[in-house]
């Protein structure tokens, strides 16, 4: 039976007289599909809850979202569903959450510098986003530094439905890397696969390091502030922490996990 939150749509057909990289879409599709496979092997996911998008290579508008109803140990990369700008999965049938379209096409459409949007309910993250007016410690650790000057906060507004809330997430966002959404979760975006779950990692460990201080009844020694930029740039700078995503791959290989297929 469907949920209140998907809904069942009939494919579109795909765009007629592009030139599109096959071997560009694949890769994306796998390495996609990886990264919910590696939210699970880290904990950070919801079983059939959460949702994340990409960018298509070569199809300006178009996106590969999460499936419906489908366990992140369970995504596949043939289960992605592309959507074009319509909203209606291309190629093939699919079943789309509508917080998903609701969330990631606004922001998708706002950041053309971006590739891959990520939203989960991580329990550390979210815990400290549940806090009345806490604010990141962007100095309390090398994690945290990682996004000194790149954090933005959103309130509660209930279960998205409505692309209006979407639009109100990309303001509050603006040219920002994470956006945290209050007794809800955290939105993340980055201008590849590899870095957005690189980030997505660093910023739950970042929120698990300062919820263990906070619990130590200790003040948190602040990174010096010159320490905390370099930080932030170089990770915008780099490509990726030297292989992290094909590292993870192997670890889901290692264990036969079927993400590629």
């Amino acid at each position: 039976m469907m949920s209140t939150l998907e809904t069942a749509v009939a494919p579109a057909p795909s765009p007629a007289g592009e030139s599109i990289d096959e071997a560009a879409i694949r890769r994306a599709r796998v390495d996609f599909a990886a990264v919910h496979r590696i939210i699970v092997h880290e904990n950070m996911h919801e079983g059939t809850w959460n949702h994340l998008s990409c960018k298509v290579p070569g199809r300006p508008g178009h996106l590969l979202i999460s499936p419906g109803q489908t366990h992140f140990s369970r995504v596949t990369a043939s289960s992605l569903v592309e959507v074009g700008p319509d909203g209606r999965p291309v190629g093939g049938e699919g079943r789309l959450n509508v917080s998903a379209w609701a969330i990631h096409e606004p922001v998708q459409r706002a950041r053309p510098d971006i590739m891959c949007a990520l939203h989960i309910h991580a329990p550390y993250s979210t815990a400290l986003a549940s806090i009345d007016g806490w604010r990141l410690d962007e100095r309390g650790s090398q994690n945290a530094a990682v996004f000194y000057g790149n954090c933005a906060y959103f309130g509660y507004e209930g279960i998205v439905t409505e692309a209006d809330e979407g639009e109100r997430m990309v303001e509050a966002l603006g040219d920002k890397r994470v956006l945290f959404l209050a007794n809800h979760g955290v939105l993340l975006v980055g201008d590849t696969i590899e870095k957005a779950m690189l980030w997505l990692y660093q910023l739950e460990r970042a929120c698990m390091n300062e919820m263990l201080a906070l619990q130590a009844g200790r003040k948190i020694r602040p990174i010096p502030a010159e320490a905390a930029q370099h930080n932030a740039d170089m990770s915008v700078e780099s490509t990726g922490e030297a292989g992290y995503l094909e590292g993870m791959k192997e670890v889901l290989d290692a264990e036969g996990q079927d993400y590629a297929s």
